[in-house]
């Protein structure tokens, strides 16, 4: 009776500290994933890294990804899409919960929409495509979102803020930014609600301390385990720059991350792809700079330089908080999976239209009314047309399987077809992708988008082999790249006719050659 009385008094407890929001925020996030996703998740769609990626430990120290491999052990390591991708909805799911309590959004239709943008945002759809490593990289949004909530509302939470975040950066670095941005956002909302200056003042301190301090404990953690594993940074994409970071490249960091900035907003396609998509858009932008002004002078912070300043100082810094991995690594590629960020404008707007309060004059009520009412519109028409992307983007990926297998098909019955070839001798598929006309119905609308675009997902020997291995129970003999690359240059190769011409399969050097292009 004592036990029975224990937990339902437990219950009650916990019941009472969660928000009602929280619950909106998280069922709605759970819901809108699922069936954003339902189509990835019931389906087993590849990418170029799929092939080396169906069972790993997702061991990439080397890529700077130290936790990578406990993130992604919780789930399973085999490439399994339904339980990573309802990790992923679940993890993001909670990530919604703490953005949605960060920026202090409270209105039940804006937290839909809050967590309909963080469940949809293009990020997210390209990410499902690499359902290998998908959860591990959501439970990143997750620790950086923590990490900015933990330091937001407790006096001595930057601390723990350092290891969330530093945990984030050792999953995957492109989180940073969303940390950055949410901490950005939540000053400039702190410009408007606050009046003691030296509140503001304490929060961004506990801010920058809690990011320097997050990298500090990213970087000693990252070298540790390197020597532990005796393993180097690889040179992939700029990534040894971590190690290799010198001011004199700063200059060309911020410049980088000031253009790659630019470049996304105005030439991405990912926020554009539509007529209703870039109506939603450009529409948001604009309400929420209006928005702003209005309760910048309406609170009379233009009174005080201090809040002139700091808003000044935070507006410039955005475009640097949202690329800022650029910064360290200037020649990085920064694609779709790297600007989660994004998002967050689009909460901010939404955070920004609770603050819209009824008044005496009528005509004044009519225009707050009208604009919060169109933010609301033009929020599910994003939401709706990300959806919508995502399933394209899934159309998309059936299609590059299917056309993968039957290229793999082919090629496979005119190598056995081949007078001479028998089962275990080399082969080396040379030339990338096969010489056709491109039949990608969606490559137009698909522009910006990461890991989607072709009709195959194949273009080498290695990964043809992987192919070939997992779904049509056939091992092919490989030889090194190196080697391959021998063969490029031999006048056979160079006369060699094109797949599926006759003779477009040869000896030389006693290596079977498909030469598929180039």
């Amino acid at each position: 009776m004592q036990d029975t009385l224990f937990v339902n008094l437990l219950f009650i407890n916990i019941k009472k500290k969660i928000k009602p929001h929280w619950i909106t925020a998280f069922v709605s996030g759970m819901i809108i994933g699922l069936l954003t996703y339902g189509y990835f998740m019931s389906n087993h769609f590849l990418t170029y890294d799929s092939m080396w990626n169906l069972y790993s430990d997702q061991n990439m120290i080397n890529l700077g990804r130290q936790f990578l491999q406990y993130a992604c052990g919780i789930g399973s390591y085999y490439d399994l899409p339904w339980l990573n991708g309802l990790l992923a909805i679940i993890y993001l799911s909670v990530t919604s919960v703490l953005v949605v309590e960060g920026l202090g959004l409270r209105s039940h239709i804006n937290v839909v929409l809050a967590s309909g943008v963080l469940l949809t945002f293009p990020s997210v759809i390209s990410t499902f495509c690499y359902t290998f490593t998908l959860d591990g990289y959501m439970m990143a949004a997750l620790l950086a979102a923590a990490a900015f909530l933990v330091t937001d509302r407790k006096k001595w939470g930057f601390l723990a803020g350092i290891v969330f975040l530093g945990t984030s950066l050792g999953i995957y670095q492109a989180y940073l930014s969303f940390a950055i941005i949410l901490c950005i956002l939540r000053l400039l909302l702190d410009i408007l609600d606050r009046d003691n200056i030296q509140e503001i003042i304490i929060k961004a301190i506990k801010y920058m301390v809690m990011g320097i301090g997050s990298y500090l404990f990213y970087q000693v953690t990252l070298n540790l385990m390197l020597k532990l594993q005796h393993v180097e940074l690889s040179g992939y994409q700029g990534i040894d720059s971590i190690q290799k970071f010198s001011f004199s490249t700063l200059p060309q960091g911020f410049s980088a991350a000031f253009m790659n900035f630019l470049n996304f907003a105005r030439w991405s396609n990912v926020l554009t792809t539509t007529d209703a998509m870039k109506i939603a858009f450009i529409a948001l932008m604009l309400l929420g700079v209006a928005a702003y002004l209005y309760f910048f002078i309406i609170n009379k912070r233009y009174k005080c330089l201090f809040h002139i300043l700091l808003t000044i100082i935070l507006v410039a810094a955005i475009p640097f908080g949202a690329t800022a991995v650029n910064i360290i690594s200037p020649d990085l590629f920064y694609h779709i999976l790297l600007r989660y960020a994004w998002s967050l404008f689009f909460v901010f707007v939404l955070a920004l239209s609770e603050r819209f309060a009824i008044t005496e004059n009528k005509r004044l009520n009519r225009i707050k009314y009208s604009a919060v009412s169109a933010i609301s519109i033009f929020s599910i028409i994003l939401v709706f047309q990300f959806s919508l992307m995502a399933n394209i983007v899934g159309f998309n990926m059936h299609e590059r399987y299917e056309k993968t297998y039957a290229l793999c098909v082919r090629i496979l019955d005119r190598l056995e077809q081949t007078p001479g070839y028998e089962h275990g001798m080399p082969v080396a598929i040379l030339g990338g992708g096969p010489d056709f006309p491109s039949t990608d119905i969606t490559a137009n609308d698909l522009v910006g988008y990461f890991g989607t675009s072709g009709d195959y997902f194949v273009n080498s020997t290695q990964k043809c082999a992987e192919f070939m291995s997992h779904y049509m129970n056939v091992t092919l003999e490989t030889i090194e790249y190196s080697e391959e690359l021998k063969l490029w240059d031999t006048e056979e190769y160079q006369n060699c006719p094109k797949f599926p011409n006759e003779g477009c399969i040869i000896q030389i050097n006693g290596v079977w050659v498909v030469k598929l292009n180039g």
